[in-house]
């Protein structure tokens, strides 16, 4: 009697730990499922969020208009050609400044400041640019028959020079040279250096006139 009331119980303890491992196991297949739902549900919510930001921020964009400090940050960091150009000064002179190929002025002009005349109130005096064909400096020139390249200190876009390499026909021929470029004219104390240096030695008076030309040769005497 003892030992059957003995298997009923241990029975009922099997049963009842299957039971147990059995609903540990369902709940353990819901929490699971449960956890990847919510994953997905919180990957397409943040893929959502991103592309309404990236949709408000470029909704943004256009809806802003350009702005004039805008507008001239991008002039200034977009690479600017220029041209150098002859202003004349009624006080001091011609001077050359580089501006912009477009004109540094609404209307399309060249303005540029005396750097010798006076600031008055922060303001410097400023003209406006001569009109190419009469700029006048040191220009260079290329002969179109024989390639010969020189300078002159003294060219105006206007006015053609003639080359006179040796060999060139195109002097014969009336036909010169425009300058190819015009800039500043070279200061007279460079100049002056040059013409020195391209000068002859001079003669020295104390050498013997026989070593001073080598000797030469001796005429045949009678």
């Amino acid at each position: 009697m003892e030992q059957s009331s003995f298997d009923a119980v241990e029975a009922a303890v099997e049963a009842r730990l299957e039971e147990a491992r059995r609903v540990h196991a369902q709940a353990s297949q819901d929490s699971q499922s449960s956890s990847w739902d919510v994953v997905d549900s919180l990957g397409s919510l943040s893929i959502s969020s991103s592309n309404a930001s990236e949709t408000e921020e470029q909704d943004l964009v256009q809806a802003v208009p350009p702005t004039h400090a805008n507008l001239q940050a991008q002039a200034q960091a977009a690479p600017v050609e220029t041209v150098r150009r002859q202003f004349v000064c009624p006080e001091h002179g011609a001077y050359w400044k580089k501006v912009s190929a477009s004109g540094n002025k609404r209307n399309g002009e060249f303005v540029a400041r005396c750097k010798k005349c006076p600031v008055v109130g922060g303001v410097g005096l400023k003209y406006v640019a001569i009109p190419v064909e009469e700029e006048r400096g040191k220009g260079l020139f290329e002969c179109g028959e024989c390639g010969n390249v020189w300078t002159s200190n003294t060219a105006c876009r206007s006015l053609a020079q003639y080359c006179w390499a040796e060999g060139c026909t195109a002097s014969d021929r009336m036909q010169g040279a425009y300058p190819k470029e015009v800039r500043a004219p070279d200061p007279g104390w460079l100049r002056a250096r040059r013409f020195r240096a391209r000068r002859e030695p001079p003669i020295d008076e104390n050498v013997p006139f026989d070593e001073g030309f080598g000797g030469g040769g001796g005429g045949g005497g009678d």
